[in-house]
């Protein structure tokens, strides 16, 4: 195989990898604010709506301070890679989040769960949760 080969390819797999992460939100809202929504939602960069469930907002709410409300953004990335096994998170407040979920206690900054943690997670989390697919 040669170099030129080796760039389509990697050139192909990023843009396949931008279509399964065309779901994601232009951009993301704080708790606070989809807490303050009568139907809480943000818009993907596809143009759909994703809606969020309001008692799974409340319940992710009562795991913080509301000084933390506005800190917290969704939906919540599960971080995929073709380079790991498993799949990671990032951000203290979204690992305190799902450390909750899992009742773990050992939360930093950022966290590695297994196929069986993350479908906890997403049973738990079904709208506030999101894959996000990630390339090197």
């Amino acid at each position: 195989m040669n170099r030129g080969d080796v760039n389509r390819e990697e050139r192909l797999l990023k843009k396949q990898i931008m279509v399964l992460n065309r779901h994601l939100p232009r951009r993301r809202k704080t708790l606070k604010e989809l807490l303050e929504e009568d139907r809480p939602h943000v818009l993907g960069n596809d143009g759909t709506r994703h809606r969020f469930k309001k008692k799974e907002l409340e319940k992710i709410a009562s795991f913080l301070s509301p000084d933390k409300w506005g800190q917290l953004k969704f939906p919540l990335y599960i971080e995929i890679s073709s380079e790991m096994s498993d799949s990671r998170i990032k951000g203290k407040l979204e690992c305190l989040v799902v450390c909750q979920i899992l009742e773990k206690e050992d939360c930093g900054e950022e966290i590695y769960i297994y196929r069986a943690d993350v479908k906890v997670v997403r049973r738990e989390l079904p709208t506030t949760s999101q894959y996000i697919f990630l390339v090197k």
